[in-house]
């Protein structure tokens, strides 16, 4: 009887620890953990500054001459150009999207 109840224990324990993980999970089709990936495009000749403001947060990043580079954001996230004017709210529909910060 202890090991049937011993057998019944294990198995619970390990079925709700593969319930808890996948509920911590990414969800499919929404990229690094809920994060989604955009190009950031200067087709300026000089570096340039970009803002980019999250919820709750708001970082400057420098955008070399004349590159794409991929980068990660929440949804909900804005991208500034170069100029201070309002590119792009990521959303889940943005996943791939080149956000141009300098023309």
């Amino acid at each position: 009887m202890k090991k049937i109840m011993k057998s019944l224990f294990v198995t619970a324990f390990l079925i709700g620890g593969v319930s808890l993980m996948s509920s911590f999970a990414p969800n499919e089709g929404e990229g690094e953990g809920g994060r989604i990936k955009v190009y950031i495009v200067n087709d300026c000749s000089e570096d340039v500054e970009f803002r980019v403001e999250s919820p709750g947060s708001a970082t400057s990043y420098t955008a070399y001459d004349n590159s794409s580079k991929p980068m990660t954001f929440m949804e909900g996230t804005k991208i500034y150009n170069s100029d201070k004017e309002l590119v792009h709210k990521i959303s889940t529909s943005s996943e791939g999207t080149k956000v141009v910060v300098c023309e």
